[in-house]
């Protein structure tokens, strides 16, 4: 058992899940808790991460990216987020907030392709050479805040925000059908977790917000 709550905002392209983790960070600090903030694949606390990060989902590399090698540096970028990031903040925070994380590998690895046990499997193995010590990988975080939405106007969002690459991000240039499988799969896999389900359809932010500290009881 940790002091530390770990908790995961999750979801498709465009629900805001960028927008609502550092939003619910900023809160926890300013009611007074230690709070680390991270993200995942790719987390500024590892410039690692963030190289790797762009390997996988930059476009100008997508044609030469094959469903496994996508899934090995997805799985390398988790491995390095684990061991030098969470595993030492674990105890030390009070809270741990993250954008992303084993949820979406799974629906984006499948959807990508892959066969789900293995991606359990190579996620597993992640956890036991990082020294973090649990029985399934659903076991890692406390909550995990999955934030649904219309996964056509999520991607028109995403594509309008401002764009990380200048290719283009290559999940979100796979287009709705492949979106709407990762979103199906993201909703099936969710029940592996700990889950909050939150809706963003038809509310502002502030409404989202209040939602997620309604279910996370904060």
């Amino acid at each position: 058992m940790t002091k530390t709550r770990y908790i995961v905002l999750e979801g498709c392209e465009g629900v805001g899940k960028t927008t609502q983790t550092k939003r619910l960070a900023e809160y926890l600090r300013n009611r007074g808790y230690s709070v680390l903030e991270t993200k995942e694949p790719g987390t500024p606390h590892s410039p690692l991460t963030m190289t790797l990060r762009g390997i996988m989902l930059d476009n100008q590399y997508d044609a030469e990216m094959t469903m496994a090698s996508r899934e090995f540096v997805s799985q390398a970028i988790r491995s390095v987020h684990l061991e030098k990031v969470i595993k030492p903040a674990l105890n030390e925070y009070d809270f741990i907030i993250q954008d992303r994380g084993i949820l979406s590998g799974l629906a984006y690895g499948t959807g990508c392709g892959n066969d789900a046990e293995l991606l359990l499997v190579l996620t597993s193995y992640s956890l036991h050479t990082s020294g973090i010590d649990v029985a399934h990988p659903g076991e890692l975080y406390n909550d995990v805040v999955y934030l649904t939405g219309n996964v056509s106007a999520g991607r028109d969002r995403a594509l309008a925000s401002k764009q990380e690459f200048a290719a283009g991000d290559a999940m979100e240039s796979k287009g709705n059908e492949f979106l709407t499988t990762v979103s199906d799969n993201m909703r099936d896999m969710s029940a592996m977790f700990n889950t909050k389900t939150v809706s963003v359809d038809g509310k502002d932010k502030d409404q989202v917000f209040a939602d997620i500290l309604t279910a996370l009881k904060l």
